[in-house]
């Protein structure tokens, strides 16, 4: 469950990743949302290391980055990274 504070935040941490020209693969996002929930950012953050030298890697450090700056929580960030083909986009 988001916290109030991190609904409000949300939309602010949505904003800054705004629109990307990189589309990250559903079994990455799946990863990465999976090891966030069950570890928390630093398990996401080691998952994304394991991805050197790839756009996705960059970007999922990038938004997490983004993520922790706005308080949002694993439970949030994930919602992020599930959704960040479609924020990425403008679609949002």
């Amino acid at each position: 469950m988001l916290t109030d504070m991190e609904l409000k935040n949300l939309d602010g941490a949505i904003k800054a990743i705004g629109q990307a020209n990189i589309c990250i693969t559903a079994p990455i996002i799946a990863a990465a949302k999976d090891a966030l929930l069950e570890k928390g950012y630093e398990g996401a953050e080691a998952y994304a290391a394991q991805l050197t030298g790839t756009d996705e890697n960059t970007e999922l450090l990038r938004v997490m980055a983004i993520c922790k700056s706005y308080g949002l929580g694993p439970e949030a960030a994930a919602k992020v990274i599930e959704n960040l083909n479609r924020i990425e986009s403008g679609k949002w």
